[in-house]
């Protein structure tokens, strides 16, 4: 008789964890992540040729990914795995409420079913004309030859557009709202990524200014819904927010007031912010390559001359869409994706644990040598229509990707596509000498300290 065992199952060996860069023993990276968030992430980004790389935010277990092919299993193939999390969530509620930015599940999957029709590639060229008239409008109003800020000034530009658009009102001159949004944003990052994490009702003087921009902020908003609402006729407009209070659900109902502020605040925060940092680096990089620049005036003296620039003119510009694309490349205004794994899960065969927070790293993406020859140079051509067609998938999202793509990324691109256009046949500017511009991550990524220039209109 044999005395042999009978053969057990071999246990599965269990996925290892992701490389860990180390940091400090009590706070892990957080003191780098809150002095500069990008640079922290790139630095982590460097150490890792497969894409990922584990970290810490005090206690707190943190990855960051930064390859087509991790980006892609995060947002697109297990994103049922990475969720916007704890952290994220008591970061974004506050001013966005239950908006698009922070919605999930099935509420997020209803909402973007109504709101995307409004900005399909079909519906975002009635916007070209407004956007347009509002920016040589702005422009018209400067006393030039003048120095100024070209954050500053794509901030109050894009401001009166996007208001323009979603409102059919004017922001003009509204310095106060402009404060409380960069100020709001600012908060916004710190408490994604702090150790401790406060929530807003923490009576610190932190969260006190913060309610109070916050307040500022969605009051400002409201009037609008508001005074649509006390007009008491079709609702229907030229506007977003004629298109999404008219909009229904299945059951024939409308959005309640809470959450058309919600979604109305989230369009509008999220564009403005876009729209005005991916400009002010365009501005910023013509400025710096004298040679793009003269593509760009000889395009548009080609195809448009010196009358207004309309939709229709786009097909024929499209060098002005690859220097918007490529400085959208170099500096992407959604550079750092946030997620945190709701369930046990894995990543390129390594393990990531529950309550891990995981951050997108599309700036380090988009300067990975293998996804992009010479990517610290600024090079439009590389958006040539078959060199683009050819970019591995997930290589580059100045929007995200997969499910919570930005749903204004239509718009967003034809905005860029028009104001760059516009603003080269209408502006001469030259940047002032001696400045050190550096990327600086406030929910988009903007450059800092700002953008002095010498600013002239064209005869």
């Amino acid at each position: 008789m044999s005395t042999t065992s009978p053969s057990l199952p071999l246990e599965r060996a269990a996925a290892p964890a992701p490389p860990q860069a180390r940091g400090s023993l009590l706070l892990g990276h957080a003191r780098q992540l809150q002095q500069d968030t990008i640079t922290a992430l790139a630095g982590l980004s460097a150490r890792a040729p497969e894409g990922i790389v584990g970290f810490r935010i005090g206690r707190s277990p943190a990855i960051v990914v930064s390859t087509p092919d991790t980006v892609r299993e995060v947002l697109i193939e297990r994103a049922e795995d990475y969720a916007r999390g704890r952290r994220q969530t008591r970061a974004l509620t506050p001013l966005m409420g239950q908006g698009l930015l922070v919605s999930e599940g099935p509420m997020h999957a209803r909402q973007r079913r109504i709101i995307l029709p409004h900005l399909s590639p079909r519906q975002v060229p009635k916007y070209a004309d407004t956007i347009v008239a509002e920016a040589e409008r702005y422009i018209a109003e400067w006393k030039t030859p003048q120095e100024v800020d070209l954050v500053a000034e794509m901030n109050s530009m894009t401001m009166d557009i996007v208001t323009q658009l979603l409102f059919s009102s004017s922001s003009r001159d509204n310095q106060a709202l402009a404060r409380a949004i960069t100020e709001a944003f600012e908060w916004e990052m710190h408490a994604l990524t702090s150790v401790l994490g406060l929530p807003l009702w923490v009576p610190t003087a932190r969260n006190r200014r913060a309610r109070e921009n916050i307040a500022t902020i969605r009051a400002w908003i409201s009037r609008f819904i508001e005074e649509r609402r006390a007009a008491g006729h079709d609702t229907r407009s030229a506007d977003l927010l004629g298109d999404l209070m008219s909009t229904r659900y299945e059951d024939g109902s409308g959005m309640s007031d809470s959450l058309l502020l919600d979604e109305a605040l989230t369009a509008w925060g999220a564009s403005q912010e876009t729209s005005a940092d991916a400009q002010a680096w365009t501005l910023y990089l013509l400025g710096t390559h004298p040679e793009v620049r003269e593509r760009v005036l000889q395009e548009i003296e080609d195809k448009v001359g010196r009358r207004t620039v309309r939709h229709e003119d786009l097909a024929g510009l499209p060098y002005c869409m690859q220097v918007f694309k490529e400085a959208m490349r170099l500096f992407p205004p959604a550079s750092m994706i946030p997620r945190q794994a709701v369930r046990d899960t894995t990543l390129r065969g390594y393990t990531v644990k529950k309550g891990t927070m995981v951050f997108v790293n599309a700036y380090s993406l988009h300067r990975r040598p293998e996804v992009f020859d010479d990517p610290e140079t600024f090079d439009p051509d590389r958006f040539e229509r078959s060199r683009e067609r050819a970019l591995p998938k997930g290589a580059y999202l100045p929007f995200g990707t997969g499910g919570n793509v930005c749903p204004g990324s239509h718009l967003a691109l034809m905005e860029g596509h028009l104001l760059t256009a516009v603003l080269a046949q209408r502006l001469t500017v030259e940047l002032l000498p001696g400045q050190r511009i550096r990327p600086h991550l406030m929910v988009n990524l903007r450059p800092s300290p700002g953008v002095k220039a010498r600013v002239c209109l064209k005869n």
